[in-house]
């Protein structure tokens, strides 16, 4: 199995262990493996740090899919949700070492902090 790899996470940090299409949240089989980040030794670091999420094949090489010829807008939401989740747990030079580039562009690191001044609520 491609996950169980030494030094591969055998999950994915934005799905866990659920084996589930990211966009669907459907079982529907088949499903294949997407490396957020891929290229030129990309696919190894998606790999080892659980870059990677479960899509239906139309979702993945489908001409409105991740790797389609329409599918750059779903590719640039995978590397952001992506970024933002080890952010959550990692600052974003731990992510710019490994990743080598920001995808959130002046996005601020980590979760939103609530301004003091709004009663509690705040803009998404």
């Amino acid at each position: 199995m491609q996950g169980a790899r030494t030094g591969s996470h055998s999950y994915s940090i934005l799905q866990g262990k659920s084996k589930r299409c990211y966009f669907t949240d459907t079982e529907t089989r088949p499903l294949e493996r997407h490396h957020i980040y891929f290229g030129a030794g990309m696919r190894q670091i998606s790999d080892k740090h659980g870059f990677w999420v479960w899509l239906k094949p139309e979702w993945h090489r489908g001409t409105s899919g991740v790797h389609g010829r329409d599918g750059h807008k779903i590719d640039l939401r995978l590397k952001r949700d992506c970024q933002r989740k080890f952010e959550e747990t990692h600052s974003r030079e731990e992510f710019m070492a490994i990743v080598g580039r920001n995808y959130l562009g002046d996005e601020p690191e980590g979760k939103p902090q609530m301004p003091a001044d709004t009663g509690g609520f705040y803009l998404l």
